[in-house]
């Protein structure tokens, strides 16, 4: 595993982000189709402001949802909600996860509507939790046995009952994965990488032939 995992360090939250937004930018500028995409929480808003900043005339940019909680777009703890308020003003295009009151019909809604603009995946930016999980793939849960190419519902019962999440095999598709992990509160987690292998974080690296983790840890 250890040869597939690349570790990018700087000194603050803001020096990670802004090396990774050198990244995506340099794949940008040789790409006429790009695409990337987002997870939620507030590690990566500055990076996500930024990208907002810099591309915000760029028309051929499409952004998706990597994983939403199953809320509503206007509840607080909507990743969709969040990502739409910072790229909504932009030329960049954004699949929008809808909210149905049943998440299957969510999850299988936005696995079309992803399938069908998107054939091939070229990066995404996702965090980890403290118990390992990815995207909405927490460790036990169902959707980590899912053979599917894009997104089922899963229950977890954190902040919401329910999360729509990006599959395993839709991760696997992707080439550029990288995974921003800063702050003290993420050492601990940051020192199972490549040991504890029930950890949805190492089943994911295990199975992809590179993977890029930023921090400043």
């Amino acid at each position: 595993m250890k040869d597939s995992i690349q570790i990018i360090r700087d000194k603050t939250h803001e020096d990670v982000s802004n090396t990774l937004l050198s990244i995506i930018s340099t794949e940008i500028s040789k790409s006429n189709n790009y695409n990337l995409g987002l997870s939620g929480g507030s590690t990566p808003l500055y990076l996500y402001k930024k990208i907002a900043e810099k591309f915000k005339e760029n028309k051929s940019i499409t952004v998706w949802t990597v994983d939403e909680r199953h809320v509503e777009l206007k509840n607080e703890y909507s990743n969709q909600g969040m990502i739409n308020s910072i790229f909504q003003d932009t030329a960049i295009k954004l699949l929008s996860y809808q909210y149905y009151e049943n998440p299957q019909k969510s999850a299988e809604y936005y696995s079309k509507l992803v399938l069908e603009n998107i054939q091939t995946f070229n990066s995404a930016i996702l965090g980890v939790g403290d118990d390992g999980h990815i995207a909405s793939l927490f460790p036990f849960s169902n959707a980590l046995n899912s053979t599917k190419k894009g997104f089922v519902e899963t229950e977890v019962n954190i902040l919401s009952k329910w999360r729509i999440t990006s599959t395993f095999k839709l991760l696997l598709e992707i080439e550029n994965i990288y995974i921003l992990a800063t702050g003290e509160g993420k050492k601990e987690i940051l020192s199972k990488i490549g040991k504890d292998f029930d950890l949805p974080i190492n089943k994911l690296l295990g199975m992809r032939e590179k993977t890029i983790i930023l921090t400043d840890q």
